[in-house]
């Protein structure tokens, strides 16, 4: 495919915001990241034009998304890596969750396409569909890329109709993250698998006593949706994307109408009044909580300096299955058009089993999916990588997560963005019959994946 055309395709990803999607979020929209990524993004432009350094080196461009934190113990490891691997050289080039989305799409349609690069679930069929991506399997066959301590269904994970385009950094989860150290001095403990109830009347009594407010269920987001869909063991859509997976309008409403309590009894914020500029900042000066996933509990902690700590995703008061699942946290890709494949893979497969990798980074990007790096990296961890690691085998018991829905369709962000639209104007009060616009939304968006499938 023409990069003009995969341009067209991705563009129309590149603004949806962020809480929409699982494992970059807001959490990682910090100002000193967006600042330095301008700064490397001239340099890999500048340096992906060649694959060979003038020293004879084989260069090697690799973008990234990703907190302060996550920047600096990257830029770390890839130093080690470029120690143990003399004959590489390798460019950097990173941004914040929302830049990287305009960022990756406009370098493919340039023709510059990194030659490794992250990816989120979320949006892997869109990006394997428009062919920016290398298979890996023949690597995987020939030993170049190990993953025989890898478990079957992490392999899945990164594999669309059979073959393996992505190998996930790590395991990971989706969680509420709070604000532990204001339900410590109100002498309230929030349940680790909280029911919804559980959590809105904490939510009322953190809001009384201090002011802040509940983001997680006012956000009435394609997450949020996709959640309360898992409640009843269905998903946001059907298992090969030709259409939405539920047909009945009440699971919307039942969002909506949430949503709107929560805004008309105080504790649920509404749109435009969040005063921060970043979703760390909001956790000290709006919010007490917030979605996001579990390996980024560090980086708000780092961030916020307050005492975070996470739980479950609340379910609804009579879900008959787990919101939660157990999902790579993030992948890394090889671009399809990529001069130098074999030291792409050699990163890869140093990310997934070098233990001088894991003494830089620990879970960072979540738990490895290699055995033996888990192995590795358990003794070493601080509380809060014990604590990632704990909640993620809590979260493993049986009956504590439902399966991992298959990846998103690429017209997602267009049905993301749609919701967001008609979830908008329910918010604002400018839509009141929440049943007929919950019918128009699902008309709409299974009009859209139709019209993708037939294509």
């Amino acid at each position: 495919m023409k990069k003009k055309q995969v341009l067209a395709t991705l563009c129309a990803g590149m603004m949806v915001a962020s809480v929409a999607t699982g494992c970059g979020s807001a959490a990682e929209s910090a100002a000193d990241s967006t600042a330095a990524s301008t700064d490397s993004t001239d340099a890999s432009t500048e340096a992906s034009s060649a694959s060979t350094t003038a020293d004879g080196k084989t260069q090697l461009n690799i973008l990234w998304w990703g907190s302060q934190t996550r920047h600096e113990l990257t830029t770390q490891m890839l130093e080690k890596f470029q120690e143990e691997n003399p004959d590489i050289e390798v460019v950097m080039d990173y941004s914040d969750w929302d830049g990287y989305w305009t960022k990756l799409p406009a370098q493919v349609a340039g023709g510059q396409t990194p030659d490794v690069f992250q990816m989120d679930y979320a949006k892997l069929a869109q990006y394997v569909e428009n062919g920016v991506m290398a298979p890996l399997d023949d690597y995987v066959a020939d030993g170049s890329l190990d993953l025989s301590n890898v478990a079957q269904s992490v392999i899945d994970s990164g594999s669309i109709d059979g073959k393996l385009y992505a190998v996930s950094t790590g395991t990971n989860a989706p969680v509420m993250l709070y604000r532990k150290d204001i339900l410590d001095d109100l002498g309230i403990e929030m349940p680790m698998n909280p029911t919804m109830s559980e959590y809105t009347d904490i939510s009322k009594k953190v809001y009384e006593a201090t002011g802040l407010r509940d983001t997680f269920v006012t956000s009435c987001s394609a997450d949020n949706l996709r959640f309360r869909l898992r409640n009843y063991g269905m998903n946001l859509y059907n298992d090969d994307a030709s259409a939405l997976g539920f047909d009945d309008p009440k699971y919307i409403v039942d969002m909506w109408q949430l949503a709107l309590d929560a805004q008309n009894e105080g504790w649920g914020l509404m749109i435009g009044e969040e005063t921060a500029t970043t979703a760390f900042d909001s956790m000290v000066m709006d919010s007490w909580s917030r979605y996001q996933n579990s390996n980024e509990l560090q980086a708000y902690r780092d961030a916020t300096g307050k005492d975070i700590s996470m739980v479950m995703i609340p379910n609804t008061d009579d879900a008959t299955a787990s919101a939660t699942y157990l999902k790579p946290a993030m992948f890394w890709c090889v671009a399809a058009d990529s001069d130098v494949k074999d030291a792409a893979v050699r990163f890869i497969n140093y990310f997934t089993n070098d233990t001088s990798c894991y003494d830089i980074v620990g879970i960072e990007r979540a738990v490895p999916i290699s055995s033996e790096m888990r192995e590795y990296v358990a003794p070493t961890l601080d509380e809060v990588g014990k604590q990632v690691v704990e909640f993620v085998d809590y979260v493993s018991q049986p009956n504590m997560a439902s399966p991992l829905m298959n990846p998103d369709p690429a017209k997602h962000s267009e049905i993301s963005d749609l919701l967001s639209q008609y979830s908008d104007q329910v918010r604002y009060g400018e839509i009141t019959d929440l049943p007929t616009a919950a019918q128009q939304f699902m008309d709409e968006a299974n009009a859209i994946l139709a019209s993708a499938e037939a294509e």
